[in-house]
């Protein structure tokens, strides 16, 4: 799977290179595939991804903030409109 937003594997939020786990910035059921398909993923270290309070999954100021640069990203990677994002994810983070 390619990342838009990364090159290097190593934690998206500390930069460790150490047991990083693949996490998909948009999910839920249809926005799970469509970030595979857009390379809107990021790797993160298991205690930013889902190993205490200050993960991506326990954390929303974390969550948003991460989306939030996702979609910057992909609006330029892919040379769209905020309103093209909200139609292929069904809502703005910016």
């Amino acid at each position: 799977m390619v990342s838009i937003v990364q090159t290097k594997r190593e934690c998206y939020i500390c930069g460790l290179p150490a047991t990083l786990e693949l996490h998909h910035v948009f999910f839920g059921v249809s926005n799970r595939k469509k970030s595979d398909e857009d390379g809107c993923v990021v790797w993160l270290c298991h205690y930013h991804h889902t190993g205490s309070k200050n993960s991506v999954h326990f954390n929303i100021k974390i969550d948003r903030e991460i989306k939030k640069q996702v979609e910057g990203i992909w609006l330029k990677h892919y040379d769209k409109t905020v309103e093209d994002f909200i139609k292929r994810y069904g809502r703005n983070y910016l």
